[in-house]
């Protein structure tokens, strides 16, 4: 009898993590346009308008279509100095908090694109695939850019998960001239542990890898290999800027090591051991000015164009 009742709690308690895990999976990989658009209405001081009116940062709503048919929102300025940079936020954030680092760029000549992902913002989907569509979406404000000022040099930014799919897809698009990451992950699997805990409130074990195994069912592909680690060493010889913070509680903050001695050359890293997630800018914001514009002035603003051109 004992043994009957402790395989019969065994077996309950199975049936609550494998439910736990399967809800949180679904929570994990989906992003439901009613909702997003629910809380620009709840709360009308998240809208991205609203953000770029409080930086004084004018730029055009524009809709881009992707190849596969997803709309997507986002914001474009022209450059005045020949050089687009195109802006990725982090996972369930929208274009309004890259708002900051565009308008610091803004300012110093660059044209900006600030780009809602699909299933995020006001753009159309409700799936988050981790990058195995979202080049799709990288793709079409390129082409954009493109269509706008063929001539202009291109680079891309990234927080978070949008750092780490601008890896991704600078290793695609030899358009690219230059990326910058700000706390990317260098896999879904490095970053496992501390992810599920963030994101799903659950405890890495048991939780984590089930979490992972059951969001790659859902979504019909291992999800653990769509990863900048995999990719960003097919960036070089176009050049890399990797910024993490030590007391990252998003991803973990060793992953960047990882990155970075796979990165090709030329490539940078800028490590602050007291910062936690995306905080370069809010903590550092002279340090961060300052080392993002020579970076993206020395590797797409193009000093070889220049002398040709004397």
């Amino acid at each position: 009898m004992i043994k009957f009742i402790a395989f019969a709690i065994t077996v309950c308690g199975c049936a609550v993590v494998l439910r736990l895990s399967w809800r949180s999976a679904t929570r994990l990989i989906t992003s439901k346009q009613q909702r997003r658009t629910q809380r620009y209405a709840e709360q009308p001081q998240l809208r991205p308008e609203t953000v770029l009116a409080q930086h004084h940062l004018d730029a055009d709503r524009i809709t881009l279509t992707s190849n596969d048919g997803i709309k997507l929102t986002a914001f474009y300025r022209p450059a005045s100095n020949g050089a687009v940079i195109i802006l990725c936020h982090g996972y369930k954030m929208d274009c309004g908090e890259m708002v900051p680092v565009a308008a610091m760029l803004a300012r110093h000549g660059y044209g900006v694109l600030l780009l809602n992902l699909r299933a995020h913002g006001y753009s159309t989907g409700d799936i988050i695939s981790f990058g195995h569509a979202e080049w799709r979406d990288f793709a079409a404000a390129v082409d954009y850019v493109r269509q706008r000022q063929p001539d202009a040099a291109l680079g891309l930014f990234g927080n978070s998960m949008g750092g780490a799919l601008a890896l991704c897809y600078a290793a695609r698009d030899n358009r690219v001239k230059a990326v910058a990451a700000h706390s990317p992950y260098a896999s879904i699997s490095d970053s496992l542990n501390v992810s599920v805990r963030r994101f799903t409130g659950l405890p890495a074990f048991p939780f984590a890898r089930l979490v992972k195994y059951l969001a790659s069912h859902q979504l019909g592909f291992d999800i653990s290999t769509v990863a900048p680690l995999r990719c960003i060493g097919k960036i070089s010889p176009r050049a890399v800027l990797l910024m993490m913070g030590g007391k990252d509680s998003v991803v973990n903050p060793g992953g960047i090591n990882l990155l970075y001695a796979a990165a090709g050359h030329p490539r940078q890293l800028w490590f602050e051991p007291q910062l936690d997630h995306v905080e370069f800018q809010q903590k550092m914001p002279q340090q961060f000015e300052q080392r993002l514009c020579t970076f993206y002035q020395h590797f797409i603003m193009n000093k070889t164009r220049q002398k040709n051109s004397l």
